[in-house]
């Protein structure tokens, strides 16, 4: 199970410095960086990224929240300043589990209305891509100034909302590791949403866990809590960290719910 989660580590690395070098250097940069743009979902932008969101959707349906580990810029810049927040520290402090809250169903009913009602400047500001625009704004302005423009403000206002955008990721994730990603980004409370339907999960046997904490520990999106056996799958990124650190293979990612095994639970058969 190890590998799974390298290989997202790799994919996320990958698409973070292709949509990097599309975002500070140009489109003509690297092909990889056309790709990289391409995958992206843009909410604000939905008419012209219809097919990435379409096949987004399918695949969160099938595997859960894949895209925020592993081709979200925003995701990906969480999960380095989390793992970073952990290394600083000179005692590590553990992950716990929260209770799933509202504000990020009211952040996507904000950006919709926002939409609607023309008021796209919000709109845009709260799209993790555009978020990242913004940021490489400081050192390409061209990335953004066409957008900023037709909004009929100047680049400065892009470029001031991307350092602010910037300083309140990263301090919130050293400070909370991806909290940000399920608590107020409104596309991922609206991949939450489709993530309860999801084929894939990820799941505790209830048979082979020692309460032992190690996932709990690790699980920057606060989405586990071992002493119900429990994992909130739709709010679950996907980063897989929880599967690397578990000694006793207790918690996995398949396709069936676990059931008791133990013979507390199984149906007695009567002698006769």
């Amino acid at each position: 199970m190890k590998n799974i989660r390298v290989f997202r580590i790799f994919l996320a690395i990958l698409f973070f410095a292709a949509s990097t070098v599309y975002l500070c250097i140009g489109p003509d940069a690297h092909p990889m960086a056309v790709i990289s743009v391409k995958s992206q979902i843009n909410l604000s932008l939905l008419a012209t990224t219809i097919g990435a969101t379409l096949v987004w959707l399918l695949i969160t349906l099938s595997f859960g929240r894949i895209y925020c580990s592993t081709v979200c810029p925003i995701g990906a810049m969480t999960d380095f300043f989390a793992r970073l927040g952990r290394r600083l520290r000179k005692k590590k402090k553990p992950y716990r589990w929260k209770t799933r809250k509202i504000w990020g169903e009211l952040c996507l009913i904000g950006f919709i209305l926002s939409l609607l009602l023309g008021f796209l400047p919000v709109g845009y500001v709260l799209g993790p891509w555009n978020m990242t625009a913004d940021m490489a704004a400081t050192v390409r302005p061209e990335a953004i100034s066409d957008t900023w423009i037709d909004f009929g403000y100047g680049v400065s206002t892009g470029i001031i909302s991307g350092i602010v955008s910037f300083i309140i990721v990263s301090v919130w994730s050293v400070m909370s590791g991806r909290d940000y990603c399920t608590t107020v980004c409104p596309l991922g409370a609206a991949l939450c949403a489709i993530g309860h339907s999801s084929i894939m999960n990820i799941e505790i046997d209830p048979d082979r866990c020692t309460y032992c904490g190690k996932c709990e520990d690790v699980c920057s999106a606060h989405c586990i809590k071992v002493t119900d056996r429990l994992v909130d799958n739709p709010r679950c990124l996907r980063c897989f960290d929880c599967l690397a650190v578990c000694d006793e293979d207790a918690i996995r990612f398949q396709s069936n719910r676990n059931m008791p095994l133990t013979p507390l639970f199984q149906k007695r058969t009567e002698a006769k």
